[in-house]
């Protein structure tokens, strides 16, 4: 177990990979390449379940990786998560930390109504990251009967110039139009995106596997 700051650093630099610190500072230009040790997400994800507590560093990309992680895995109330969370949103720094963190927040399943009325707080946030969560939490627990509509409008609506925001959108959009081609076709077809946002959508849902390629070459022809 890991209740120590400088222990759980060291075990950290223990499970350093170069060849995948090197691939992942590829993946992430906007992450400062001295912050990353090169640890394996699997060998995160088994490293958060041994926290004895939250009580660690945010100096690197695997520290914030960790803090994310922790919230996801570790048992506890909903207020505690929600308290976690205050802290850990607004440290945020890149996408790969706000995507991993979000899969791994299976709780919210449980709690929707009451995450969700958390989760308005950060939908008009300033911040790119803040605004990317809410948009891959969404995407990731809201696509569904009750939620679609309200979650199209929010896409829909939010204007950002933040590339990151921008892609998470066009993620939802295209996830959303697996389920709900009724509603998202329409909306694409009225161009009322963003062009980055329009073209983003496209080329995500033409990469699905589950969109038949007559509707894929349909979709093309909507591009801004």
């Amino acid at each position: 177990m890991f209740g120590d700051f400088m222990n759980l650093r060291e075990e950290l630099f223990k499970l350093k990979d170069e060849k995948y610190r090197d691939f992942q500072i590829k993946l992430m230009p906007t992450v400062d390449k001295n912050t990353v040790i090169g640890v394996r997400i699997p060998e995160l994800r088994k490293l958060s379940k041994k926290l004895e507590n939250n009580d660690f560093g945010w100096d690197y990309y695997e520290e914030k990786m960790l803090h994310g992680f922790y919230i996801g895995a570790k048992n506890m109330p909903f207020e505690s998560r929600i308290k976690l969370l205050e802290e850990f949103i607004p440290m945020i720094d890149n996408w790969a930390v706000c995507d991993s963190a979000c899969s791994s927040m299976k709780f919210i399943n449980k709690n929707r109504e009451e995450f969700f009325e958390f989760l308005k707080r950060y939908m008009y946030s300033s911040e790119e990251y803040s605004l990317r969560f809410v948009c891959v939490i969404l995407m990731s627990y809201y696509i569904d009967d009750e939620y679609i509509d309200f979650v199209l409008d929010y896409y829909s609506n939010l204007k950002s110039d933040y590339y990151y925001v921008k892609m998470a959108v066009a993620w939802g959009l295209s996830v959303a139009f697996v389920k709900y081609q009724e509603k998202v076709l329409p909306l694409l077809e009225s161009k009322n995106l963003s062009n980055d946002v329009q073209n983003m959508t496209i080329s995500k849902i033409r990469d699905s596997y589950r969109v038949d390629s007559k509707l894929k070459a349909y979709i093309k022809t909507l591009r801004a």
